[in-house]
């Protein structure tokens, strides 16, 4: 397997070593600072060429055997066991080409400890239950293969190309923080079963600092894979980072592309919804706590300005599908602070207005966040998402659940 350095990419990071004295680390601060204001301030590439129609490569489209079910499902499992480890956060789900799904998680004694991996898990179609946690890279094995040192890894995301290969992009970082991140790829031929060696993307002349992955892709038929990521550091904001795979399950070539700017917009969720038009929903890291969304005409090229949808963002993550009556799903905490309340809301108008659905968690003072969804080959609904910062719990249920009048619709939009 060969990952080609890409013309669009530039750069290479400075390799620090943990042991920095104290005035070096401030005097690296200093400059990563700068060098991201500058990241900010860069201009994308005029001449890089729009990608061709979306498609639904990882998408199941397959008619559900027996048309959809007309009785209510729900039903509630855990991915991780409670002896897995202390502390869990930020699962995403993923459609495997076989019908599988698979969830992906770090874990560790903290967020940000240095013991932190990221996990795997798949749920069988035939298998009541996940299969137990595997470890795919953590801090060790990311310093052997990228060749550098890595103090933490983080935030993942696993998704499939339409050649069938897996593909897994994750966060290390060597100095600082989230925002002094890296992202990194790996990708698998046996749909994740084993994985490949880690490449370092390099996705800016700046230090190549502070790019980081939340949410799942969008495909075009001319092969590119738009998956949203987002800058943290001095200036936040979305990007879309277009990925063009081989069919060898090599990177032939990779573009990051700017967004809508908007301070403090961050993580953004991307939703096809049909003719080359696209939802991004945006997380509220500002003073406003409140869900923007944009839209695209043209694949996830180009973008209208956020605006302010009409629900409550505590600064937390948020996931949306596209349901195949053609509904946009979306799962997000319902407060303007704190994440105890975790719920749905459903738009019939591509993501315009939303109007409340099931609360899934709600709990004083405690927290069910970062929240994944997908859409399985048999048209249930999948939720994976971060409880009480234990556990990754997943919920299953189906389309005349999410209809029916509910009594957990007790929280109202604000």
């Amino acid at each position: 397997m060969t990952f080609p350095r890409p013309s669009t990419a530039h750069g290479s990071a400075v390799d620090v070593d943990r042991s920095l004295a104290p005035f070096r680390r401030a005097g690296f601060a200093v400059v990563t600072f700068v060098a991201a204001v500058l990241a900010g301030l860069q201009v994308t590439n005029p001449a890089a060429v729009a990608p061709r129609h979306l498609t639904t490569v990882g998408i199941p489209t397959e008619p559900i055997s027996g048309g959809a079910e007309s009785k209510p499902f729900h039903a509630e499992s855990w991915i991780t066991p409670p002896e897995h480890t202390p502390t869990v956060h930020c699962s995403t789900l993923s459609n495997l080409p076989n019908g599988d799904l698979m969830a992906v998680w770090y874990g560790g004694a903290r967020e940000g400890a240095g013991d932190v991996a990221v996990f795997t898990s798949r749920l069988n179609g035939t298998d009541a239950a996940w299969a137990p946690p595997s470890r795919a890279v953590d801090r060790d094995i990311a310093e052997v293969e990228l060749g550098r040192p890595i103090k933490k890894v983080g935030n993942a995301v696993v998704f499939p190309d339409r050649f069938g290969h897996l593909w897994m992009v994750y966060v290390s970082v060597t100095l600082g923080g989230w925002s002094g991140c890296t992202l990194n790829v790996k990708t698998s031929t046996d749909q994740g079963k084993s994985w490949g060696p880690s490449h370092r993307l390099n996705l800016n002349p700046f230090l190549n600092l502070s790019t980081l992955v939340r949410s799942k892709p969008i495909y075009t038929t001319d092969g590119r894979i738009g998956l949203p990521v987002y800058h943290e550091m001095a200036l936040k904001y979305p990007q879309i980072l277009w990925l063009t795979p081989g069919d060898d399950g090599s990177l032939l070539n990779y573009q990051l592309r700017s967004l809508p700017r908007k301070d403090d917009l961050i993580q953004p969720t991307l939703v096809p919804l049909g003719d080359d038009r696209v939802l991004m929903v945006l997380r509220d890291g500002g003073p406003e706590r409140v869900l923007h969304t944009a839209f695209s005409n043209d694949n996830g090229w180009t973008w209208s300005a956020p605006m302010h949808s009409n629900l409550p963002n505590p600064d937390s993550a948020v996931d949306a599908l596209r349901l195949r009556d053609g509904r946009v799903l979306l799962v997000y905490n319902d407060t303007l602070q704190g994440r105890d309340t975790l719920r749905l809301a459903v738009s019939n108008d591509g993501g315009v207005s939303w109007r409340p659905g099931p609360v899934l968690e709600h709990e004083a003072r405690k927290e069910f966040s970062y929240p994944s969804m997908t859409e399985g080959a048999n048209g249930r609904i999948h939720v994976t998402y971060t409880w009480q910062r234990k556990r990754i719990k997943h919920v299953e249920f189906n389309v005349a659940w999410l209809d029916q009048p509910s009594v957990h619709r007790t929280a109202s939009l604000q």
